[in-house]
């Protein structure tokens, strides 16, 4: 249908009335042109690259090392001038004080609830009180250990993905309020004893505790029982794996688990370290430089391209590819 100049202006005219008494109504509309044109910072991170403002959720099976990794995570924001409070749930004054003697934890910008001494609040009561912590303490981060006794009992037949939107998305907008991280425990399965082939479907119950969180992290044990993997996703967060070890108590990441996966198989390491340190190498050359038989090297490339550590170029020409575009290893 076409329209003349005037009818296409009164038609202009009519929508931005119409908009204006909309947004009059409902003040959260926007158009995507305001949207576009507002100043939103950047993903404000808590802790670089891995624990952004927002809800999140660290997840893995009991006794795995979350109360541990959870006080690593402090131990880097009190470190960098931030402050956090802990809501040890399952702890005694004697449980956390020897983990915090053990990491060499402490100082005035870390507070903390153990749950044996004490009920901070009742399980309907819990969002109030932290919201009354935050409003009264700038917090940089809230740890919650565990999910199930912040939030209220399921009542009636309500199912859990409903359950769950009901709840958690309150503490999304609470993080969101303050600008800090809230950061709930919760456990999760194994796979056959052996770590899950997909981390967030590890995650105990409904789908939408996943949905409704902006960043999970999922800490499991290697598949070679070496190290621990942190698998790390959200919406902030690129997908990304990290190898982790543990001294004396604390996490320690050490890069990617492809890489560190990669570095406990001596054969496949000493051929990806051989072409990284000459791109665009051939077979026979890895061979000499090495000093093995081709057929081994071969065997150990073709682990290489079915793994994605490595490219084949023209010409049987081989270059490492990027940590991050690492797919996992094929043992």
């Amino acid at each position: 249908m076409n329209f003349t100049k005037a009818e296409a202006n009164l038609n202009i005219n009519q929508e931005t009335i119409a908009l204006g008494i909309l947004k009059e109504k409902y003040p959260s509309l926007m158009t995507a042109e305001e949207l576009l044109e507002l100043p939103i910072p950047a993903a404000d991170w808590v802790v670089d690259d891995l624990l952004p403002t927002g809800l999140s959720l660290i997840g893995g099976v009991p006794k795995i090392g979350k109360s541990y990794f959870i006080l690593k995570l402090i131990k880097d924001i009190t470190c960098n001038g931030g402050k956090a409070f802990y809501m040890a749930g399952e702890d005694s004054n004697w449980l956390l004080q020897s983990r915090l003697k053990q990491l060499s934890l402490g100082g005035r910008d870390f507070i903390n609830h153990r749950g044996r001494e004490a009920e901070l609040a009742e399980p309907e009561n819990y969002l109030r009180v932290i919201e009354d912590i935050l409003s009264t303490y700038r917090c940089d981060a809230v740890f919650l250990d565990n999910m199930q006794m912040v939030l209220p009992a399921k009542l009636g037949r309500k199912d859990d993905y409903e359950y769950y939107y009901d709840h958690l998305p309150k503490w999304a907008r609470l993080a969101e309020k303050y600008k800090c991280a809230i950061v709930m425990v919760h456990h999760a399965r194994k796979d056959n004893g052996q770590a899950h082939p997909n981390p967030l479907q590890s995650i105990l119950g409904s789908t939408a505790i996943t949905g409704a969180c902006d960043t999970i992290l999922v800490i499991q044990k290697s598949d070679d029982g070496q190290a621990y993997t942190l698998d790390v996703t959200g919406k902030f967060t690129p997908d990304k794996t990290y190898s982790m070890t543990k001294k004396d108590g604390l996490f320690i990441i050490e890069g990617y688990e492809k890489e560190a996966s990669l570095k406990r198989k001596a054969a496949q390491d000493a051929v990806y370290q051989c072409i990284k340190e000459n791109p665009q190498i051939r077979q026979v050359e890895i061979a000499k430089k090495l000093n093995k038989h081709k057929s081994n090297i071969s065997r150990d490339i073709k682990k290489l391209l079915r793994s994605g550590y490595i490219e084949e170029l023209h010409g049987y020409r081989y270059s490492v590819l990027p940590p991050d575009n690492i797919d996992n290893l094929d043992n």
